[in-house]
């Protein structure tokens, strides 16, 4: 199984939100990213999950 990862910068495309919005939500532990140096990446899962709750 191929897990798929989305950077900060596709999330907000695909979620019409700003990236300040989804670096508060990551911080805010609402939407699950993994860091990687000074990045982000936002798994498939927890971005539906995160559409869930909007």
């Amino acid at each position: 199984m191929e897990v798929i990862f989305y950077s900060v910068q596709e999330v907000t495309e695909i979620l019409s939100l700003s990236e300040q919005t989804i670096r508060k939500l990551i911080h805010e532990g609402k939407l699950e990213a993994l860091r990687l140096g000074r990045t982000y990446r936002i798994s498939y899962e927890s971005l539906i999950k995160l559409k869930s709750m909007l």
